[in-house]
């Protein structure tokens, strides 16, 4: 397996972090999107897996995260399309530099939400999208006020650490909570208030178009996340005109179903449906 780095300059002159698993012959490429607040350096077991079954990997660190800032990492990004723009941009890169063969989307929670405004906005040549925790549907019983003064708040004031997501919810495994904390590339602050305006936007986007949702899809959820909504999962599988639609839930799953109890069986799910697509057994 051969590990690559590079960067990539935007649209709009920011340099992104990029990195890329590439086994001796692939059969296939994915581009995997993280999720809110961490990076791409999180989801090794599952690269491990993809590439040993032949799955080229490429991913990067979004605006706002990991090493794609020159500072600390501050989760800020001023409009969700820019971040479909990225998205558009580097999966263009992956069936470049894998002329001919299938690529798939993969993008956890804020990245799950990505993945799938990215795939109804500009309905790209993918073989199939994971969609992992997806950020698609706001909070039960979430106020109208509240939306209101955040989309006040996020115009006049759009760097106020606004929203504090709980890390104890993203796993049921102490050990993994501290790793996240502990991890100077995780943005681990209240999330700004353009970032989580553009955030709900974003799954308001999805909610309303999910019928132009036609790629063949697997969605997993954990039944007990509290920090993106299952009933969303739930939601897009019934809209989406797939003809190739799964929805995976992990009864008692936290968020990071990477880094939960569910780990082993996570990821044999996704290598899974990836190799049925592919065609193999």
């Amino acid at each position: 397996m051969k590990h690559l780095e590079t960067s990539y300059l935007t649209h709009d002159g920011l340099q992104l972090y990029l990195q890329a698993w590439l086994p001796e012959s692939p059969k296939a490429g994915l581009l995997l999107i993280h999720g809110l607040g961490e990076h791409s350096g999180r989801y090794a077991p599952l690269v491990d897996r993809l590439v040993a079954e032949g799955v080229a990997v490429f991913t990067f660190d979004g605006r706002g995260h990991g090493r794609s800032v020159a500072g600390k990492p501050d989760a800020y990004f001023a409009s969700f399309r820019d971040y479909l723009e990225d998205i558009d941009a580097l999966f263009g890169k992956v069936l470049a530099y894998l002329p001919g063969l299938p690529a798939f989307l993969y993008g956890h929670s804020m990245g799950g939400g990505m993945a799938a405004g990215y795939v109804i906005r500009y309905q790209p040549q993918a073989a199939g999208v994971i969609l992992s925790s997806p950020a698609i549907k706001e909070a039960e019983n979430t106020s109208k006020l509240l939306i209101a003064v955040s989309g006040l708040i996020s115009k006049w004031l759009p760097r106020l650490k606004a929203l504090k997501l709980d890390a104890t919810q993203i796993s049921r495994i102490p050990e993994e909570i501290q790793a996240y904390l502990s991890d100077p590339l995780n943005y681990t602050q209240a999330i700004p208030a353009r970032t989580a305006h553009e955030v709900y936007h974003l799954m308001q986007v999805i909610q309303a178009d999910a019928a132009s949702f036609e790629l063949p899809v697997l969605v997993v959820h954990g039944t007990d996340d509290g920090l993106t909504n299952p009933k969303g999962s739930e939601l897009f599988i019934q809209k989406a005109q797939s003809e190739d639609k799964t929805l995976r839930l992990f009864p008692g799953g936290y968020h990071e179903l990477i880094h939960d109890h569910d780990r082993e069986e996570l990821i044999q799910t996704v290598v899974d449906w990836v190799k049925k697509r592919l065609g193999d057994k």
